[in-house]
């Protein structure tokens, strides 16, 4: 599904470039649930970025299924994200001025579906997290794993192949976290490739395997 090799991204700092990723090769199949680890600043997000399409690569290539991803322009990088990423933060990047329903909806605004194809669309899916009577709620009062759950929604809502995940329950309870990695699980079960970036072992314990990041390469731990 995903083919990616020696892959390159640096910053500039100050007169001088910090490379962050040095040559990374990567292969995740269809249906995978990998965990990336590694200590901060080794390039755990950046990579995930452009595994989402929200980031170039300096050189190297990445190909999703049949395509170059790394040769796409900008219109086109939009498009693979919105038709086959499910994207969710740590901080849940909920927008507090829209409730739940429309922050669940807003991917499907960019589309050409009807108000009650989205109406049916959203529900549906609030439905499957057990999140439908909070539709109206304002996302500022949500509980964090209510939140999780409603940025999980929205990454869901176009029902993306792949699943992208940047410290998913960094800001959980213990309790929680639980409840939301269960959730991952059997998203998993049901067929969707995911990919968690962690710093937590817990986490990393229930996907199938393990990446380290370390000096800017992956290494496969199990």
């Amino acid at each position: 599904m995903i083919q990616v090799k020696e892959l390159k991204k640096s910053y500039p700092v100050g007169k001088k470039k910090l490379e962050v990723l040095k040559g990374v090769d990567l292969e995740i199949e269809k249906g995978d649930m990998i965990a990336i680890m590694g200590r901060s600043g080794s390039g755990k997000s950046t990579l995930l970025n452009i595994l989402a399409g929200l980031d170039l690569a300096d050189s190297g290539t990445y190909r999703y299924e049949q395509d170059q991803i790394s040769d796409l322009n900008l219109d086109e990088l939009a498009d693979f994200r919105r038709k086959k990423i499910g994207f969710i933060l740590q901080n849940y990047a909920l927008i507090d001025s829209k409730n739940v329903f429309e922050n669940v909806a807003l991917p499907l605004r960019y589309s050409k579906e009807s108000d009650d194809e989205i109406k049916e669309k959203v529900k549906k899916i609030l439905s499957s997290l057990d999140i439908e009577e909070l539709k109206e709620q304002a996302v500022d009062q949500l509980s964090g794993g209510q939140a999780q759950r409603v940025a999980i929604a929205r990454a869901l809502i176009q029902s993306p192949e792949l699943i992208l995940a940047d410290e998913p329950t960094g800001s959980l309870d213990e309790e929680t976290e639980k409840e939301i990695l269960a959730l991952f699980k059997d998203l998993n079960q049901q067929g969707k490739t995911i990919i968690l970036v962690t710093h937590n072992p817990q986490v990393a314990e229930i996907c199938d395997q393990t990446v380290y990041i370390r000096d800017g390469r992956c290494l496969f731990t199990r």
